[in-house]
């Protein structure tokens, strides 16, 4: 019998349904292990608006927060660790960022072969190559990689997502808007992966992992977006460090640079990104080549430091 040790954090739920539908279809001859990190105290969903911008600045410079410690078989020798996370502010959420940061991660970790599964909106990229790095501190080795996405264009998923983490409801805005986050269809066809995921378990063999999930559209990537999340995530850095200069999270000295954090934020997304998304495309024939290396890079699991 092959082990599977499966490592989630979601808040709506929606990363739970798609590492379900993957590790529901592995084989029978591997036994899976679910643990769900649960931060201490517990974030908040549906959100609102105060708890949402002040979990920016900890999200995006990664500052780790309590969390429950996992009770995990550490006697068991696990064939495979599948880490399923959401991105919070072009970052990996700070439940899977302070897991990832415990002693007790990198005991589990160490030398193994990691899965990571991604839920989001459309911007990922800049969030696992923290999480790569956070894998490649604990020792561990990252073996293939799975992000789903919102398909919608990005202006309306913003929309349908503002709306669906801040009343909690997963229907159509207004009765005109596409229902927010991924797609029911994507989410129970992710169980196409798993034949690819249970032979490599079965023969120890993740050499070509990655490649084979690539091949069956694990990762979706759409490079003007891949471009805006680049540069949001350097202005992310900026702002995370002024706004933390009047304090943690507690602290309500930072109101009024987090209000202007989330004026700065809707202002770039409805008015500079349109921009931005035309004037890459407009340079796309002359920067063809090299955009075209960057995105193969972050469709693999390599990282660029090792």
């Amino acid at each position: 019998m092959k082990h599977v040790l499966v490592i989630t954090y979601s808040q709506s739920g929606q990363l739970d349904d798609i590492v379900t539908n993957i590790t529901h279809n592995l084989s029978d001859k591997i036994k899976i292990h679910y643990h769900k990190i649960k931060p201490i105290p517990d974030f908040p969903f549906p959100w609102t608006g105060k708890s949402f911008w002040n979990a920016m600045p900890e999200s995006v410079q990664m500052i780790p927060s309590d969390i429950t410690p996992l009770n995990i078989d550490e006697q068991i020798d696990y064939d495979l660790i599948i880490i399923g996370y959401p991105i919070w502010f072009l970052s990996p959420a700070i439940p899977i960022t302070s897991f990832l940061k415990c002693n007790q991660a990198k005991s589990i970790l160490a030398n193994k072969p990691v899965l990571t599964v991604i839920g989001a909106r459309n911007m990922w990229v800049m969030a696992q190559e923290e999480i790569k790095k956070m894998i490649y501190e604990c020792n561990g080795k990252l073996v293939g990689n799975i992000a789903l996405c919102d398909k919608h264009y990005n202006l309306v998923s913003v929309i349908t997502i503002i709306y669906w983490m801040m009343s909690g409801k997963k229907n159509k805005y207004l009765g005109i808007f596409p229902k927010p986050g991924i797609s029911d269809e994507d989410i129970s066809n992710v169980s196409i992966l798993s034949p690819v995921i249970s032979n490599s378990v079965i023969n120890s063999d993740y050499d070509n992992l990655n490649e084979k999930l690539i091949a069956l559209k694990a990762v979706r990537l759409i490079p003007d977006i891949v471009s805006i999340e680049e540069k949001g995530k350097r202005m992310f850095k900026i702002w995370s460090k002024f706004i933390l200069k009047k304090g943690g999270p507690e602290s309500n000295k930072r109101a009024f640079r987090l209000k202007l954090f989330s004026r700065y934020l809707l202002f770039v997304i409805f008015v500079v990104s349109p921009i931005a998304s035309l004037i890459y495309y407009l340079t796309w024939p002359v920067l063809f080549m090299r955009i075209r290396r960057k995105l193969k890079y972050y469709k693999g699991v390599r990282l660029k430091a090792q």
